[in-house]
């Protein structure tokens, strides 16, 4: 087989794999509230199978209070962590190949505030 025939079948083959392939999408369904005792939200192993994650995000959905996130801390948010003030989001997304954390997520709010959570 020619050089060029064997390229057009490589292509070939890889774009029907990736046709067939199904489409991942982030799940964001998990929200809840957030106070003055630090909030697991996620535990260290919440992707299914041996993928690390490609998108994280968490949202301060209150209004009034603002939060504080932790990635990898055994659950243990303080507030020197992330800083989310009302309405912000933290968003962070696999650059190259190297993935997003995949530890545990965990949250406090002096005030208390709502949260939602979506990671792939």
């Amino acid at each position: 087989m020619c050089r060029s025939r064997w390229l057009v079948a490589i292509a070939a083959a890889a774009l029907s794999a990736w046709l067939r392939a199904a489409p991942v999408f982030a799940v964001c369904t998990q929200s809840g509230t957030v106070g003055s005792t630090s909030t697991a939200i996620v535990g260290a192993n919440d992707i299914a199978g041996i993928e690390g994650r490609h998108y994280m995000l968490i949202q301060n959905t209150g209004t009034t209070n603002a939060m504080n996130v932790a990635i990898g801390s055994n659950n243990a948010a303080t507030s020197k962590d992330i800083y989310l003030g009302p309405g912000a989001s933290w968003v962070m997304t696999m650059q190259g190949l190297k993935m997003v954390p995949g530890g545990d997520v965990a949250a406090i709010s002096a005030g208390g505030t709502t949260y939602s959570f979506c990671d792939w």
